[in-house]
C-alpha cells in the first residue's frame, strides 16, 4: 500500500480476502485500545455509489444510504 500522507495508506487493487485480514487486524487493535477512529473505503460495484465503506471509533458513527449516496449520522 502507498502511504500519500501520514497514517493514510491506498491500495486501488487490493484483494477482498486482503482487505478482510487488514480489517480483522484493525479491529482487533481498536478493540484493545479503542482509540481514535478507523475507516477503510473500498471499490465495491454492488455498493450505493460503487463504494464500500467500513468504521470503527469515536464517536460512532452510522452509515446510512439514501438516495444513491452514503451519509453519516453520528449516534451518542
Amino acid at each position: 500500500m502507498l502511504e500519500v500522507a501520514p497514517t493514510v495508506y491506498i491500495s486501488p487493487r487490493m484483494s477482498a480476502g486482503v482487505r478482510l485480514r487488514i480489517w480483522n487486524v484493525l479491529s482487533d487493535w481498536h478493540g484493545a485500545e479503542p482509540r481514535g477512529s478507523i475507516v477503510m473505503v473500498w471499490r465495491d460495484l454492488n455498493e450505493t455509489g460503487s463504494v464500500g465503506i467500513a468504521n470503527l471509533g469515536s464517536p460512532p458513527r452510522e452509515l446510512i444510504e439514501m438516495d444513491g449516496l452514503w451519509l453519516t449520522k453520528r449516534t451518542l
